[in-house]
């Protein structure tokens, strides 16, 4: 996908990492998605910027499907139980 008039939008969310996740989760299910906007040039001024995630027109309904799932599943996560933290100790 190179241009929006090839492409419909799925959802738009506001932090480039939960976009990221979501197109890699589709990405997984078969559906071919990206994401556009969020910080310019990577400058980032604190406050959150939107992010829409884009889908080809044919591949829509997959993904409003795939979507749901995605979510359901997220649902699940017991964040309390999550290792957050990357750093080595």
């Amino acid at each position: 996908m190179h241009s929006d008039t090839h492409s419909v939008v799925l959802t738009t969310v506001l932090r480039e990492v939960e976009a990221a996740l979501i197109v890699a989760a589709l990405e997984e299910k078969g559906v071919i998605a990206r994401q556009s906007g969020g910080s310019v040039s990577g400058f980032k001024v604190g406050a959150p910027a939107e992010v829409t995630i884009y889908v080809r027109p044919e591949d829509h309904d997959k993904a409003v499907q795939a979507y749901a799932e995605i979510r359901e599943e997220a649902g699940h996560i017991d964040w309390s139980q999550v290792d957050l933290d990357s750093s080595e100790e």
